[in-house]
């Protein structure tokens, strides 16, 4: 499509529409010369004349006036800009150009693809100025796929580009230049960024830049920390070229910025366990995932994915913030980089406590008295469980099992752990060493413990009748062993399941660990009773 696309090089080109999957489906009655620019988010078919294409976020589909996708799969998103081309009759006078035919564009790597058609239509939904910068951005794109698309090879432009990312992440808080930049690319400094700019949309330094406001952002937000402590923590030396820098790339001040987001009404939560951090500060999200795997009472919140978030229902509810985690899985990775061209987006890290989760996500809505007298409360009525089922628990160890779909695993000093093991003292049993999250093992290991006490929960439990049969499966299975009869827990009837909810007394959140105490007191304080009578 080479030929096609070099003979577009004369025409003048307008932006006129932008829209999303939604509204670009089926077909449509184009008698304004428009044409369409189509990205994908994922890998799908698509037909279109009656010819099917195979499309990826990799790949551009020039649509003619006229033309539409007649048969396309589900998708996790496609954006469309619709556009005008504009062909010179006479001096100063134009007329409407058509294109000839699809045309189908494989662009290679090109990482901002998506980002920056869901940035240019974000805009356009703007004011007159974000219009215009809509536009800017659009003529800077069609030039880019001209450019790519005529490229043999990008092997070689996508290791130093990638190269200096990287560097770029690593380093961002270091006094960075453009020519050390260049440096380590091993190129001319306009060359570097000529081709830099062409792969990810902007210039090494104004992405040093993003990186750095990125990081300020969740500096400002996360913690208390003077303007002087985070513009040098971000590479900053003063914290007055800090704000100017901030107000310049945001339109506003640090200061109004976190007030904006500490009001922040439309939150949204892209974890289970930060929905229940939220819950337990009087905050019910805006949106989030909603399954039965956390089965918590939402009666407002609205569904943007079951295990996943659609990025369509996500873009579609217009966040104020979204709350999100470093860790996802492969899928989600693939979407985590489109949150921040959403909106802004905070990350808790997923490996810190559960209590200095709780408290960043309180300073960043606001909520930090309210976290201050939940964590008063929580402590003191660990305190006096711990002290009510002391002569129950005193001295006897624990075991934490996760039975899942044909899995199962010890669960270690998070989650359930973390109530079992830390706040009311119960030890795990001798050999199993130490576990900072859970140890997935087979059927045979669970032999080689013999606590106390053991507690039964759910391990990836999706609530599927399917799940449901197979956890009855791997129960029944134990039931019928000698091996699981004579475990002193199982002699002693102090088997304990929690099986019943799901994952609403398992995930590492305050909501549950609150709840997870008061099951606990109810299951051994009825056996401490037994004992006494």
């Amino acid at each position: 499509m080479f030929k096609e696309l070099s003979g577009m090089h004369g025409y003048l080109y307008k932006l006129v529409h932008a829209r999303s999957k939604d509204d670009t489906r089926g077909k449509e009655a184009d008698n304004d010369n428009r044409h369409k620019l189509l990205v994908f988010f994922d890998e799908q078919k698509i037909t279109i004349e009656r010819k099917p294409y195979h499309v990826g976020p990799h790949k551009v589909i020039l649509l003619p006036a006229g033309h539409w996708i007649e048969e396309e799969s589900e998708s996790m998103g496609r954006l469309a800009l619709e556009f005008v081309m504009l062909e010179e009759k006479q001096a100063h006078h134009y007329a409407p150009a058509s294109l000839n035919q699809v045309i189908e564009v494989d662009l290679g790597s090109f990482p901002s693809l998506y980002e920056t058609v869901l940035d240019i239509k974000t805009k356009w939904s703007g004011d007159r100025l974000d219009q215009l910068k809509a536009q800017i951005m659009f003529l800077e794109l069609l030039i880019a796929i001209m450019e790519n698309a005529t490229e043999k090879s990008y092997s070689d432009h996508e290791r130093v580009v990638k190269q200096t990312v990287d560097y770029i992440h690593r380093y961002y808080h270091r006094n960075i230049s453009r020519e050390q930049l260049a440096e380590l690319a091993g190129l001319s400094s306009d060359y570097f960024t000529r081709i830099f700019k062409r792969q990810l949309g902007k210039s090494p330094m104004s992405y040093l830049s993003a990186v750095r406001l990125n990081h300020a952002k969740q500096e400002l937000l996360l913690t208390k920390d003077s303007f002087r402590t985070i513009a040098q923590r971000i590479g900053y030396a003063d914290e007055f070229y800090f704000s100017r820098k901030f107000r310049m790339m945001t339109g506003m001040s640090p200061s109004l910025y976190v007030k904006q987001m500490k009001d922040a009404d439309k939150i949204v939560s892209l974890h289970h366990h930060l929905t229940g951090h939220l819950l337990a500060l009087g905050i019910e999200p805006y949106a989030a995932i909603v399954n039965s795997y956390y089965p918590v009472e939402l009666h407002n919140t609205i569904e943007i994915g079951h295990f996943r978030p659609d990025l369509d229902k996500l873009t579609s509810v217009d966040p104020d913030v979204i709350f999100t985690c470093d860790i996802y899985d492969e899928e989600t990775s693939a979407k985590a980089k489109m949150f921040e061209h959403i909106t802004q987006t905070i990350t808790i890290p997923f490996y810190d406590d559960w209590r200095t989760q709780f408290r960043k996500i309180a300073t960043a809505t606001g909520k930090d008295k309210e976290a201050g007298l939940w964590l008063e409360r929580y402590e003191a009525k660990s305190l006096s469980v711990r002290n009510s089922i002391k002569p129950y628990i005193e001295g006897k160890t624990a075991l934490i099992i996760g039975l899942g779909n044909g899995i199962l695993c010890l669960f270690g000093q998070r989650n359930v752990g973390a109530v079992v093991y830390d706040d009311l003292g119960l030890r795990p049993p001798s050999g199993l060493g130490s576990i900072p999250l859970y140890r997935e093992i087979a059927y045979e290991e669970i032999f080689d413990y013999d606590p106390d006490i053991i507690f039964l929960t759910s391990f990836r439990n999706d609530g599927s009748q399917q799940t449901k049969a197979a956890i009855r499966q791997t129960l029944n299975q134990w039931y019928r062993d000698p091996r699981w009869k004579s475990k002193r827990a199982v002699r002693n009837q102090e088997v304990y399941s929690l099986l019943e909810s799901q994952h609403l007394y398992t995930l590492y959140s305050a909501y549950s660990h609150d709840l997870l105490l008061d099951r606990i007191q109810t299951m051994l304080g009825t056996d401490l009773s037994k004992e006494r009578t």
